[in-house]
């Protein structure tokens, strides 16, 4: 066992370094441009160009007013998971990125190239620099939350803190002048100073406006600006409020009962709008031309809620606006109409699918739409250019679906009083009958093998039926305690259930007999087993976390699986088309697909372009499949996801740091790579497999290399991840043997 475990790891550190993969041929088809929630839109001063920033670590650039769009994915070496907040530009070459972990990302080539230039001390990446602003070519404020402000006075390459009274979350900050300036709270109370931020003053913006919920300001000169407040209990009521003496007094311009938020822009001085979200799911729009004294609603259709994070003018006809789900739309005709720049044929995220063959497929996906809550089922009959709903459930999260043909079907969802039911369909999904199956519990899974029989297995249950759903029998595997998550026959009588026991214990339960006795093997305590493949008629393979495991011998022994990827993805389905050959998509830190050529035995990385997780594949053969995923993202490949041949072929470049010895006893050094241009402080942590954080520390310095000691740890394979002070990450997999 030693010697298979010494030589995985010899040909992980021969590839686990790899930064550069090979280009590979997957074909967005939905959505396009990109997925991911659009947070800011700016113009690149001086040029043309339009650049946003997104989620999912993602740039999108357009030279032709936002028409068409290139993307550009993890700035300075951000994961998958980075959110990029905001944008700004000084000049055409020099811009920031604020965003999250507390991070601020500097280019000076007009985007092309990105360095992270400061990172706060959060673990989290939802904690964000949450806006920029400069007041000249070399002086600059950032806020972020828990009341942090820095100052910047050498065009961002550093950035020093700034002490403020309150430690209330900083959202957004804007200079009337190079004296005058604000910075918002989500109430009424702001940090104002007069002096060109070298004094701060916390305090209410005015005693002349309603406390609320402040969003958005907006000067169009030293003097005027305009402040959006949402008011709250007794008139709830939106409300624009002007200034025209920076600030000092304001006046309110506009109301409306059904806006309870505002976003400004402005073409000049007297062009502008607002775009207001409402409680009725929808976003609409008030245009002014004379420098906000009266504000006219446009016609409808209205656009989407959550459409409008970031707004701009590009000319005095042309407008843009980018939100959540990378929607984007334009205006041609001063925001009169809108028409949208972005297609999707999936809302929200898509959970699992399945293909009877190359034209008709399902897939589970989230249904929510209009502030409503749901998840349904969707159908293709044309290879997935195309959906419609078949069923919807609007009152729970919980859904699954089997299809045995092209008619017949099979789903499990609960009703008002929790109990689980079948859905049945004989028609392709156009009609379902429903059937209670008087069980309680959480389903997580369906799968039949004819009309007839087929299981259903969730939270600690999992039961049978033999006569077509009508009546059900409890045939749960183990002692109670397991939980069970996914289901699949290899013939009539062989079933086969993944889960766990007590969360813990990664569980494989095999039937020979239908489900009427049950043996349960593990491969170790790894968490739940999410998916399970089954290549062979002796081969099991699960995936757990980021680990998979394969058995030869239906689940008495098992091996785990070695990845050459030197990045973890987080694995939430196996799809395998042959014996040999399959596919492990989920979330990773850059990869979020990986695949064997060997049965299970190794995985290498496929590069997909794409940032967003993914949920579930879908093969015809080999090398012809789609792959669905987090925010209605859909792939399609006809090369199985390589160039030329299944074989990957991986480049060893931009290695940044070794770890001797490797496999290892009681302490392991990593040192940096001969040439490497790494900058202290490094962060170090020690994972086991089951993401367990063992050691977690930073080094301020060290010529003889970083010593972990590992002596009190048992054997087994356990995951190091290293970050430097200039954005330089690795993942590197070790294993200790006594």
């Amino acid at each position: 066992m030693i010697s298979k475990l010494i030589y995985a790891v010899l040909l992980i550190l021969s590839c686990s370094l790899s930064k550069s993969y090979s280009q590979q041929l997957w074909n967005r088809v939905s959505p396009t441009p990109q997925e991911n929630t659009i947070n800011d839109i700016t113009r690149i001063s001086g040029t043309e160009r339009l650049i946003a920033v997104c989620e999912g670590s993602t740039i999108m650039m357009s030279d032709d007013g936002g028409e068409t769009w290139d993307l550009k994915l993890n700035p300075a070496g951000r994961n998958n998971q980075y959110i990029c907040k905001g944008i700004h530009f000084i000049n055409g070459t020099t811009g920031f990125i604020n965003g999250g972990r507390e991070t601020i990302l500097k280019t000076t080539d007009g985007g092309l190239t990105w360095d992270l230039k400061y990172q706060g001390n959060t673990n989290y990446e939802w904690q964000c620099i949450n806006d920029i602003e400069f007041l000249n070519d070399t002086q600059g404020f950032a806020v972020g939350d828990e009341g942090q402000l820095f100052e910047t006075i050498d065009t961002g390459e550093t950035w020093n803190p700034v002490t403020t009274s309150g430690t209330t979350s900083l959202r957004q900050i804007e200079f009337a002048d190079s004296l005058t300036g604000f910075i918002f709270t989500w109430s009424t109370e702001c940090l104002k100073t007069t002096d060109g931020g070298i004094t701060w003053t916390y305090g209410v913006l005015s005693d002349e406006l309603p406390q609320g919920q402040l969003f958005d300001c907006y000067f169009t000169n030293a003097t005027t600006g305009f402040v959006f407040i949402y008011e709250n209990s007794p008139n709830y009521t939106g409300y624009i409020y002007k200034t025209t003496d920076a600030g000092l007094t304001w006046t309110q311009v506009f109301s409306d009962y059904s806006a309870y938020t505002g976003k400004f822009a402005f073409f000049n001085e007297q062009q502008g709008m607002i775009a207001c979200e409402t409680w009725m799911y929808e976003t609409k729009f008030y245009l002014t031309n004379d420098g906000g004294l009266t504000w006219s609603e446009i016609s409808e259709p209205w656009l989407p809620w959550y459409s409008v994070n970031s707004m701009m003018y590009t000319d005095q006809s042309n407008a843009i606006t980018v939100g959540s789900y990378g929607m984007i739309y334009k205006t041609t005709d001063e925001g009169i109409s809108w028409e949208p720049k972005y297609q999707k044929l999936f809302s929200r995220d898509i959970y699992d699918a399945q293909f009877l063959n190359q034209n008709t497929g399902y897939a589970l996906v989230n249904a929510g739409d209009g502030g409503v809550a749901g998840i349904g089922i969707k159908k293709t009959v044309d290879g997935g250019n195309s959906w419609n709903y078949l069923y919807n459930n609007n009152w729970s999260d919980n859904l699954d679906f089997y299809f045995l043909t092209t008619e017949t079907g099979f789903g499990v969802t609960e009703n008002f009083n929790d109990t689980i039911s079948l859905l049945k369909t004989t028609n392709g999904g156009e009609n379902w009958t429903e059937i209670s199956t008087g069980y309680e519990f959480t389903p997580t899974d369906i799968k039949f093998i004819d009309e007839n029989n087929g299981f259903i297995c969730g939270e600690y249950s999992v039961i049978k039926t033999s006569d077509g759903g009508l009546t059900w029998q409890e045939v749960t595997p183990g002692t109670g305690l397991n939980t069970f998550s996914e289901i699949e026959y290899r013939s009539a009588n062989e079933v086969f259930i993944a889960g766990s026991e007590s969360y813990q214990t990664t569980t494989v339960s095999v039937s020979t007999d239908d489900g009427s006795t049950w043996q349960t093997f593990s491969p170790g305590d790894y968490g739940l087993a999410v998916d399970i493949a089954l290549p062979d008629e002796n081969t099991i393979i699960i995936t757990s976390g980021f680990e998979i495991f394969k058995s030869v011998d239906n689940g008495l022994t098992w091996n785990q699986a070695t990845s050459i990827n030197p990045n973890l993805i987080d694995i939430r389905s196996l799809h395998f088309t042959s014996p040999t050959i399959g596919y492990a998509a989920g979330m990773g830190d850059f990869a979020n697909i990986e695949k064997t050529t060997d049965g299970g035995n190794t995985w290498f990385p496929l590069e997909t372009k794409v940032t967003s997780g993914l949920t579930a594949s879908c093969f015809f053969n080999d090398d012809e499949g789609l792959v669905f995923g987090n925010n209605g993202v859909m792939l399609r490949t006809t090369t199985g996801g390589v160039t030329g041949t299944n074989n990957q072929a991986i480049s060893v470049t931009d290695s940044y740091f070794t770890a001797s010895p490797n496999p290892f006893d009681d302490e392991i050094v990593i040192r940096p790579v001969a040439g490497s241009k790494i900058v202290y402080p490094v962060h170090v942590e020690l994972m086991d497999v089951g993401g367990r954080q063992l050691i977690n520390v930073e080094i301020e310095r060290s010529d003889n290399g970083i010593r972990l000691s590992v002596a009190g740890f048992k054997p087994g394979i356990f995951i190091c991840r290293i970050s430097t002070s200039n954005s330089v990450s690795e993942t590197l997999k070790l294993v200790k043997i006594r």
